[in-house]
């Protein structure tokens, strides 16, 4: 028995452009970039005078929810010859033309900072300022703790 192929019975440009179709909308799936999504890693970060000897050796930003929230996390060091416990680092994130972004409070883990130790950060905050071009900003920090020794 014969069969007659329903393909070929399509004309060839009818076929071509639902394949084409057909790869754009399976690239436009696979390939789905999050426009409100900006993530930017920097080593720049500057101590406020009258904070503990605690600096920011590397931090990363990043907006989400269409640029109403920011979420920075980062790794500061104790370079000072003492220990310090429960700090709270202040952070203030300005744009490239000193426009304040973002500003919050959070504490570096590990709680117990040895002399040149590295301990973690993350802070969750809302956008005051729609300042998008952040690599030429700057990070302000102020380290301080409430532990008595």
């Amino acid at each position: 028995m014969n069969r007659v192929r329903l393909v070929f019975l399509i004309p060839r440009p009818v076929r071509a452009a639902a394949l084409l179709l057909a790869l754009a909308a399976a690239l436009a799936c696979y390939h789905n970039p999050q426009p409100d999504i900006m993530t930017h890693t920097s080593h720049w970060a500057v101590r406020s005078p009258g904070s503990l000897p605690i600096d920011v050796v590397e931090y990363t930003w990043t907006f989400f929810n269409k640029g109403r929230h920011i979420r920075i996390t980062g790794q500061a060091r104790n370079n000072s010859d003492q220990v310090h416990q429960a700090v709270t680092l202040e952070l203030t994130l300005t744009d490239e033309k000193g426009a304040l972004v973002a500003k919050g409070q959070t504490l570096i883990f590990p709680a117990y900072l040895r002399p040149g130790a590295t301990g973690e950060f993350e802070l969750m905050s809302m956008v005051t300022t729609t300042g998008r071009n952040l690599p030429d900003g700057r990070l302000l920090t102020t380290a301080r703790t409430t532990a008595q020794y």
